[in-house]
């Protein structure tokens, strides 16, 4: 992403455009914006505390819904950062300088199916994403990560929380897909027929596979087996918790 692109930093308040139909409870304020961005664009959210939801749709354009879920009275209001180039969009919360705790934001997009979530971001919160064919980034230091109908390059890191991946088809040799948690379990679920090389590592846990895997290569902390005829590197790896490995019975 070239930052000399960029368009400017947009300081949107979330009671900016609000409307009473649009607060689904009082302690709820609710702020939306649609951006248009063609298919293979590229999509970043960097939030504190709350989730991120992302869904693909067959529109060119990005629509996203923040809503703060007030915890107390006091504070001052958060703000949503919009950066904007060409091809590609940036959405961050931004906190006043305070002091003060951060309240909860959950962030709602709808993007173009194919699309490159270069790096969905939150420190306490929930990540999700589904029915999307580009490449996903997916981070949160207290949450799970939930990736279904996925069919790209996938990296997720969470440092307390599990991550489930549910693929609809896997992307081809040299694309990147790694899982990995501290303390949590691991959910990876194929499509039929696939072809891939699998490289699992648990300390404090177990491996549960319903899979027909060819001979393993183990070593002391790494497990490589191969799927079919072996194909795209797929690293796996939890410290406390396990890995379970399946069909993806949504995939025909």
């Amino acid at each position: 992403m070239k930052r000399a692109t960029l368009s400017g930093l947009v300081l949107l308040a979330m009671t900016a455009l609000l409307s009473p139909a649009a607060q689904a409870r009082p302690e709820e304020r609710v702020w939306s914006a649609t951006y248009a961005l063609e298919p293979g664009g590229t999509v970043q959210v960097a939030n504190v505390q709350g989730s991120i939801t992302v869904e693909g749709w067959d529109r060119s354009e990005v629509e996203v819904t923040a809503v703060q879920r007030a915890t107390s009275t006091e504070g001052g209001e958060p703000v949503v950062g919009v950066d904007r180039g060409p091809n590609w969009i940036s959405l961050r919360t931004l906190y006043p300088a305070d002091g003060s705790a951060p309240v909860q934001v959950d962030y709602y997009l709808r993007v173009p199916r194919q699309v490159e979530l270069d790096e969905l971001l939150t420190v306490n919160g929930r990540v999700r994403v589904r029915d999307v064919d580009g490449r996903v980034v997916a981070r949160t230091l207290n949450g799970d990560i939930e990736q279904e109908r996925i069919s790209g390059s996938v990296v997720a890191r969470a440092l307390n929380g599990s991550v489930r991946l549910a693929l609809r088809a896997l992307p081809g040799r040299g694309a990147e897909l790694s899982l990995e948690t501290v303390n949590g379990d691991l959910l990876v679920l194929l499509p039929p027929r696939t072809n891939a090389d699998l490289e699992l590592s648990t300390v404090a846990g177990r491996i549960e596979n319903q899979l027909v895997l060819a001979a393993s290569d183990s070593g002391e902390s790494v497990r490589r087996v191969q799927l079919g005829r072996g194909g795209p590197t797929m690293r796996l790896r939890t410290v406390r918790g396990n890995i379970r490995l399946g069909q993806n019975q949504d995939v025909y």
